[in-house]
């Protein structure tokens, strides 16, 4: 249930960041009336991955063989989707930007087909992916903690991009990534080891009776899976608490330095007014001084 939670929450965020620097361009630019297919390309992207998801569950996968591979194919996108993310992740919300305008700049009907397509292949792009994993962890464990898990970290991410674009969640989304991404990465081991395990059972590929009396015991219990995947969370946020409570002490501390060095400056020079008082009141000796000269 956790991996389909973490899973479900890192797609539904990327696909939520898509749609809303497409909504937000658009507004920015006065075309707020080409919303109508942004929306509608991300309910025709969500139908499709719901049908994909229902045929993968339809599909009975028969033999140790096949269930290798799906465990493979599911860690092959789970990497991907992190190498992905890391690549453009800093210019991701430019290269949307310039693509929105491209289609956006277009006459007629045009412009509403080219921005609905796009955001239709980019978000069905994450919805298969998030159908092909789910299916995959779904052969390792209960269906129901499966879809628990799912729909709470789809409902989490539609929360974490709503919030994130009205401004009322400050979320450092290179941080967020960068958690995800290690814990995910735990996530395709453990798909990985557990799909050549599949494979070795169906003597697919070669292995030993030492390697299988090593990796059966581990891939068949759940629970281990489990408390690492957790144990690795707990850690990952512990960590940035942590890290986030140092950075808030260093900037407090930092500030407070300033202040004292600022009020420091401010003993050291004469104030303003007395400075003034001091150049009138010369000013009133000279004066005094020339007059008497004069008589």
């Amino acid at each position: 249930m956790l991996s389909a939670f973490l899973i479900a929450l890192r797609e539904g965020v990327e696909a939520a960041l898509v749609v809303g620097i497409v909504l937000v361009y658009l507004a920015r630019t006065s075309r707020s009336y080409l919303s109508r297919f942004v929306w509608a390309g991300v309910t025709a992207a969500v139908a499709l991955s719901l049908v994909v998801a229902i045929l993968l569950e339809r599909f009975n996968i028969d033999g140790d063989g096949f269930e290798g591979l799906m465990y493979l194919i599911a860690a092959f996108f789970v990497v991907t989707m992190i190498v992905w993310m890391n690549r453009v992740a800093k210019h991701l919300k430019k290269e949307i930007e310039d693509k929105v305008e491209k289609f956006a700049a277009r006459e007629g009907s045009s412009a509403g087909w080219g921005i609905f397509l796009f955001v239709f292949l980019m978000v069905l792009r994450e919805g298969v992916e998030l159908a092909v994993i789910l299916r995959a962890v779904e052969l390792s464990t209960e269906g129901l903690q499966t879809w628990i898990g799912t729909i709470a970290g789809i409902a989490a991410a539609v929360a974490v991009g709503l919030f994130f674009f009205k401004g009322t969640l400050k979320v450092p989304l290179h941080r967020f990534f960068a958690v995800t991404s290690t814990i995910l990465i735990l996530v395709a081991i453990q798909l990985l080891v557990t799909g050549l395990h599949e494979l070795s059972e169906a003597r697919w590929i070669p292995s030993s009776k030492s390697e299988m009396a090593i990796l059966g015991p581990i891939v068949r219990n759940d629970l281990f899976f489990f408390i690492f995947v957790f144990g690795a969370v707990v850690l990952m946020v512990f960590r940035e608490l942590q890290t986030a409570s140092h950075a808030k002490a260093a900037t407090a501390a930092a500030n407070d330095a300033e202040r004292r060095l600022v009020q420091a400056q401010a003993r050291r020079q004469p104030r303003p007014h007395r400075r003034l008082h001091l150049r009138q009141g010369h000013f009133r000796a000279s004066a005094s001084a020339r007059r008497r000269n004069c008589e």
